[in-house]
Order: C-alpha cells, then structure tokens, then sequence
C-alpha cells in the first residue's frame, strides 16, 4: 500500500508502539454523523525545517511523522511513518494510497469498503469560499473532493479526513483548521452541522466528468497545473 498518512486524524487518536507494531485508538472511533452528514477531521504534512535546526530528522519532526502519516524533508525526500524515505520528485506535498501527489484542500481520505480512488465528494457549503492556499495563492473552492488517499482511522460511509498541505490543525490560514470560519471549519469530528451535507459523485458516473472538471478549472484558476495533473491520474485510475 503506497499510503504514507495510515495514522492520520491527528487530534483524536493515540498511537502507540509496542515491539515495532503501531496500534491505532480512535476516541468515538463508532461515532458518526447521521445520514450524509459528514464526520471530518484533517490532516496535514509537517515539514521538517518547522520543526528541526539541524540537518537530521528531529524528535518533534519524527512525531509529527508519526502522527500525520509521513513528513517532508529538505532534499526533496518524504519521511513517512514506518521510517521510508521516497523521493518527492515533482510532488511537493505527500502521496496518498492512490499513488499520486495529494492537493491541499481538495484531497480526502475515505473508507475503501465504500469509496474507491477518484470518487468525488459533493459537498456544496464549500462552493465559493475563498481558500488561502501554503504555496501563498489562493482558490476559490468548487465544492467538490476528490478521494485520493485512507487512513488506518478513518472508517465509515461518511467519515473524511481532508488534507490540508503544510497547514496544521492550529495554522490561522487553514481554511479547515481550528481557526476556520464556521462555513469552512472541517476538524471537529463531533460537529454534525447540516453545511457538511454532501453527496457522492462515482467516478465513471454520469456526471463525474463534469464534476471533475471544476475541480480541474479551481486548480487552474489557482495557478496549480501540477495539481491538475495528479487529480486527473486519480480519476482515470492512472497509478
């Protein structure tokens, strides 16, 4: 499996090592929003330079590491949990399970028992919102995610856990984060509000091509081609 954030959903989960072995605990890891409310939490990729002084992966990076599911490092290397290093190459966030580099703020993690790779997820309150992105531009969100990566806690039909690039959970710029409007605010997994309601476009379906699509034109519009390109691996099955 080529996902390197298996442990993610930073803030309500423990990780525990024990002879090597990570074993994962979910606080209400049962507990989810009814119906097509979505349960949501975030995940980001620390980057080592915000964490270390040296040349060397540092404690405090090496639990973040731990935490998220891999880090990056500054020779274009991604650390990832288990303690592999693989070259970045032209990604400059992480690779999710579906092989392709993630997209901040339109990449999710979902449950593979009820999502393959490339599902869109519709979810319309996001349509329109002005997203400060970590490259310095910004994006105005189409209202669709497209399902790029899983995550060792991330179980359920409505259980997502969105990425959001170098932005950790307390950022003041992450959209989704803690200090998130209340119109774009996805870590709170005990927040059931009615504006994460949203709906699943399959990938082959009817009108995939079209949802894809505005997906494609905010990431370009956002000056993001390289993005484009990996969403667009995703949705063909492309590894």
């Amino acid at each position: 499996m080529t996902n390197t954030s298996a442990t993610h959903g930073n803030a309500f989960k423990k990780v525990m090592f024990f002879f090597g072995v990570i074993a994962i605990s979910e606080v209400g890891f049962s507990s989810l929003c009814p119906n097509n409310v979505a349960t949501t939490t975030t995940y980001f990729v620390p980057k080592m330079s915000d964490y270390c002084k040296g040349s060397k992966p540092c404690a405090r990076f090496r639990k973040q590491v731990r935490l998220q599911g891999s880090g990056t490092m500054p020779n274009g290397k991604l650390l990832t949990y288990t303690g592999k290093k693989i070259n970045l190459g032209s990604c400059d966030t992480a690779f999710g399970a579906s092989g392709n580099c993630l997209v901040p703020f339109i990449s999710v993690a979902a449950d593979p028992r009820y999502y393959s790779m490339g599902d869109i997820i519709q979810m319309p309150s996001l349509k329109g919102k002005t997203i400060h992105l970590p490259n310095g531009r910004t994006m105005v969100h189409p209202g669709y995610l497209i399902v790029q990566d899983t995550g060792g806690a991330i179980r359920g039909r409505n259980r997502f856990d969105f990425f959001t690039g170098s932005y950790g959970f307390t950022n003041r710029n992450n959209a989704f984060g803690a200090y998130g409007s209340d119109d774009t605010q996805m870590s709170d997994k005990n927040d059931c509000d009615s504006r994460k309601t949203f709906s699943v476009v399959r990938r082959g379906s009817g009108n995939y091509e079209q949802s894809l699509v505005a997906i494609e034109d905010a990431l370009r519009s956002s000056g993001n081609q390289r993005q484009v390109a990996s969403v667009q691996k995703t949705a063909s099955g492309a590894r």
